[in-house]
């Protein structure tokens, strides 16, 4: 068995592709912007979102920038729980895991106030032993940082870990840090492009990775 999993949230944990998109929406309305604009962003998920203004508006200023992640935090942080629907098979992994004793975190570029207010209204939070957010960190996946804070944190071995993860920002991460990585199916990249990152396995839910972390190695 792998003695920790490291998670990622939107896409992997929870079902929130379609809720961010319509946040995007509002935004691209609010601001009269292109439906092209909408799609590039669309892919820009699991990406921090003050870097994803940098990447969608290059030429526009930082004050431009900061006011748009402003204006669509306005709308997301009021929605949030709603946005984070559970997918079907999380809370029975998690008691799984959690009965083999094998520590589990997670690695978001959402901020962690928000991971944990999902969590925690889902009464999933003590399962957790560390969320990993957007301001814990200086860099963003897909560097490593994320995982290394978290294996010294716990001090667990980079051949003991797995990070599981619905996009390549997740596993190039995991590549980077040296562990193991499952992708997911079920949020914004397709099995073609996160084989791609080259990670142990790609499947296709929650209740297939529970194996393969079980399994460890093997």
């Amino acid at each position: 068995m792998y003695k920790l999993a490291i998670f990622d949230f939107d896409g992997t944990l929870v079902d929130s592709a379609t809720g961010i998109v319509d946040v995007m929406k509002d935004v691209v309305e609010e601001y009269n912007l292109t439906e092209e604009l909408l799609v590039q962003w669309s892919h820009l998920i699991g990406v921090p979102l003050l870097r994803q203004m940098e990447i969608l508006f290059p030429d526009k200023s930082a004050d431009f920038h900061e006011e748009v992640v402003a204006r669509y935090r306005d709308i997301y942080d009021t929605k949030v729980i709603e946005i984070c629907p559970l997918f079907p098979d999380l809370e029975d992994m998690l008691i799984k895991l959690h009965k083999q004793e094998i520590l589990m975190t997670i690695a978001s570029s959402k901020r962690r106030n928000l991971v944990d207010a999902v969590l925690v209204h889902h009464n999933l939070d003590k399962y957790f032993r560390m969320v990993v957010g957007a301001q814990d960190v200086s860099n963003h996946k897909p560097h490593p940082e994320s995982v290394h804070v978290t294996i010294e944190n716990l001090g667990v071995a980079p051949g003991n870990v797995v990070v599981v993860g619905d996009s390549t920002f997740d596993l190039d991460m995991a590549r980077n840090a040296g562990v193991d990585a499952i992708g997911v199916t079920t949020g914004i990249h397709t099995k073609e492009l996160l084989q791609k990152s080259s990670p142990r396995h790609v499947v296709g839910g929650l209740s297939e990775v529970l194996p393969l972390i079980l399994n460890g190695r093997k």
